[in-house]
Order: C-alpha cells, then structure tokens, then sequence
C-alpha cells in the first residue's frame, strides 16, 4: 500500500484513475498492481474510458484482445501489457496490435514510471477533450447564429459537395441539412441546371473574389423563385482554395415589384393599354434592331374613337370610360409580338406593326375596327358613336422619322373621318 500511497500524494497529476486488471482463468495481478487494489474483470465490458487497464500479455489471446481493446477505445483506453520476459519481436507485435506500455518487472518502481506515463497519457487526453467540447461548442454557436438568419447560407468544397449549411438553406432545397450535407446540386436541381450553377462555380474559383447571379430556381417545395446568389471563394490555411461560401437571397418579392412598377410606367391606368412612353420605346427597340437593312419597313396607325364626346354627353363620363375600356380590349385582342396598341390620350390611340406584320397592317386593323363596330357602337344625338376611324402609314426607318409617319397617319385620319368615319384611310 505504500506504493499506492506515493502515487496518491504526487504533484501535478491528473485526478485519480480507475485502474483494471484482465486475465484470463481469473489469474491475479502481480503483487505490486494487486497492492493498488483494481477492479479484477471477468469481462472486457466492465472496462470504463479513461482509465487504466493492465493486461495479462501471457494469454494466448493477448494480442486478439489488445485489437479489440483498441478498436473499441481508440485512445481513451491506457492500455499496459504485462508481459513479464518477453522477446523483443513480441514486444513489437504488442505494441502494433494497440498497448501503450510494457510491464516486464514486477518491482513497485516500474510501476511507478508506468502509471506516471498513463496519468500523464490521460490528462492529455482529458485537455484534449476540453478542446474538442470547446471547439464543439464554438461550431455550435455559429450555425445556432446561422440558423436564425433567414438568408440560406451554404459551404461547398472545390468539388461541388456541400460541407455545411443553414436551416434557411435546408428549407429552401426542401430537404434536412444532414441530407443535404455531401450531396451536390444535381440532387436538387435538374441536370442542365446543376451544370450551369457548377460552371459559375469554376468561374469564381478561377477569377477569386465574389460572383454575383440572378436566376430562377424552381423547388419542388417553394416553386419558381427568383434569386440574388452571392458566391466566394474560401480560402485553405495553406493558401490553397477550401470551396466557396455562397448566399442566396430572395429576390422574388422585389422583382414582382418591379414588375408592377414598370407596368405602371408602361399602361395607362384606365384602359391599361400600353402609354405613349412604351409605344415609342417599343418602336424604337425594334427599329433599331433592323438599322442595318436599309429596305426594312414598318407601319404606324392613328387610331380615334367617332363620337365619343357624344357617348359621355349622352350617357355620362362613367359610361363613356367604360365604353372606352371595352374598345381597348377588342383592340388589344389583335395584339401579338409584332403589334402593339398604346393610348396616346383620350379617346386617340397609336397602333405599331413590326417589319413581320407590316404589309397585314391594313387587313388587321380594318379587323379590329369590324369587331368594334359589331361589339362596342353606341347610338347618340349625332349618330352613331363607339366606332372607330384610322390612319395608316408605312415608312422605311433609313428614309422618314416614326414621328414624320404618325403625322402621315394623322393625315389620313382627318380623311377617314371627313369621309364619313368607321373606316381605314392609307397615307399618301
């Protein structure tokens, strides 16, 4: 007991350890481990991390159990052969099958060195675990952090795997983060569209900096949304590149807005019909498009309701909006890629026929005044109102100005009016 009294009142030790004793046919320990007083196992399952076990290295199954300890421990196991005299080719098989030290000779001074290593042995691995569980609680502090931003924030290595991510981010592929953890793109987006992504992927480990993209992306749990994706490259200790951090930001919301905007820009707010602004916009688009071939050539229309100061006279400024409205649908009935109808103001209108529709602008616009003049003609003082006159124009963009055409058009509007209206005039 004398020996165990000496280990007890060493300094700087770490706290006291279990010590066990194995051995087959419930041989004892020698004298001087015996005199310690450990735990005598009759099963290996009785063994506690952390502690000291003194093995019987004369068994014949000395080395199997050594594997097996060290398998099931890794380092959390002080693991001591007592071997007794034993070969050194032995010695070196124990040692490559897991012990931490050797035994040889029952005398209470090797026994003193050996439980010296071991205490030391687990108070390193006690700080250690500190460490880890520190470590552990550090990562477990920022993804808490990360988990409460509602922005979906991603980590990929330099092969396109996912390394990390937050509950936003999980949420928006519509899967748990452990499922997402390993996967790349092209578990959750379609093929073409995986290869997109992982090619702006490239781009951005090649450039450096920070990439930014907007794109569609349709989920099966949140639909088609529209995205502001921020990408970066992560930069390795060694200089080397880790991956790219990513941050995708919703922009769906602020895009329908936009949306709304420029259609409020772009329609008049009664009839909704395009506005003078984006028939001259328009016009010009396409236009300039065709600069390059001389002989292109398009087509403008004035467009203005017979009467209609006799429909609101008549009936009141209510109806007379309506009426307005409905002439405006029939008219936007006919509309297509290459036809646009805009409100130039009151009751006038400027109609738009690209190169493609151009020589049809007089047989669509003489439909559009036939199905007014069924659906929309209304009877008053002076006669019947509701209909509607037109001026047409071709013009070659490299000879005349769409100003110059509508002041053509203009023109045969008066003519189509004093020629007794609900009827197309051509320009000269």
């Amino acid at each position: 007991m004398q020996l165990a009294r000496k280990i007890e009142t060493l300094p700087d030790t770490a706290p006291q350890v279990a010590i066990a004793w194995y051995s087959e046919g419930d041989l004892p320990p020698p004298a001087t481990i015996g005199s310690l007083g450990p735990a005598c196992l009759r099963n290996l399952d009785q063994l506690q991390a952390s502690s000291v076990c003194f093995l019987d290295a004369t068994m014949t199954v000395a080395l199997d159990v050594m594997h097996r300890l060290r398998a099931q421990f890794q380092d959390n196991l002080y693991v001591v052969a007592v071997t007794g005299q034993a070969s050194t080719e032995f010695q070196t098989k124990l040692f490559e099958a897991g012990a931490d030290d050797l035994l040889m000779e029952d005398g209470p001074h090797h026994l003193l060195r050996c439980l010296l290593r071991a205490r030391r042995h687990l108070k390193l691995l006690e700080a250690r675990e500190r460490t880890r569980e520190a470590l552990q609680d550090h990562i477990d502090a920022w993804q808490a952090g990360l988990d409460h931003l509602p922005t979906p924030i991603y980590l990929k290595d330099v092969g396109g795997r996912y390394l990390g991510c937050n509950t936003a981010f999980s949420q928006f592929v519509g899967t748990h983060r452990d499922e997402v953890i390993g996967q790349t793109l092209a578990n959750f987006l379609p093929k073409d569209v995986a290869e997109a992504h992982r090619e702006s992927d490239l781009e951005v480990m090649r450039q450096g900096g920070v990439l930014r993209v907007e794109t569609d992306v349709c989920l099966p749990e949140t639909g088609m949304r529209h995205i502001m994706l921020h990408k970066a490259c992560v930069a390795a200790p060694d200089g080397g590149l880790r991956g790219i951090a990513g941050v995708l930001i919703d922009i769906t919301e602020r895009k329908e807005l936009e949306a709304r905007l420029t259609a409020a820009a772009e329609r008049d707010p009664l009839t909704n019909a395009y506005n003078r602004r984006k028939f001259f916009q328009a016009a010009a688009s396409a236009i300039e498009q065709a600069s390059n071939n001389l002989s292109s050539t398009f087509a403008v229309a004035v467009i203005d309701i017979d009467h209609f100061k006799s429909i609101n006279d008549a009936l009141g400024h209510g109806e007379g909006d309506l009426t307005l409205c409905s002439i405006v649908d029939t008219l936007r009935a006919h509309e297509s890629d290459g036809v646009l109808i805009a409100r130039a103001g009151g009751e006038e209108f400027f109609a738009f026929f690209s190169e493609e529709y151009a020589a049809r602008a007089a047989e669509i616009l003489d439909r559009m005044r036939a199905d007014i003049a069924r659906y929309c003609q209304i009877s008053t003082e002076v006669g019947t109102a509701g209909t509607i006159s037109i001026g047409l124009a071709d013009f070659k963009p490299a000879q005349e100005t769409i100003d110059h055409a509508l002041r053509r058009a203009d023109l045969a509007l008066y003519r189509a009016k004093r020629d007794g209206r609900n009827r197309l005039c051509k320009a000269d």
